[in-house]
């Protein structure tokens, strides 16, 4: 997700709230369609990179062995 943010000299620029990634309202003003799109792909790539880490280490399960007298 994108915040507003300011500079001291007074600038403006969309902030990706993930990693810090601006981009001047200028630029956007300028090109609206392009900018639209470049955030897009970096909020896609952000929601792709969720998708696929890794949560919890994987391990194998082993089968559990059942005695033959078990299972009478």
């Amino acid at each position: 997700m994108y915040i507003t943010t300011r500079n001291i000299a007074g600038g403006t620029f969309m902030s990706c709230k993930d990693c810090g990634d601006a981009t001047s309202m200028d630029k956007i003003c300028a090109t609206p369609l392009q900018s639209a799109v470049d955030m897009l792909k970096h909020l896609a790539a952000h929601n792709a990179a969720r998708a696929f880490a890794a949560v919890a280490p994987i391990t194998e399960s082993v089968p559990e062995t059942v005695l033959s007298s078990e299972l009478m």
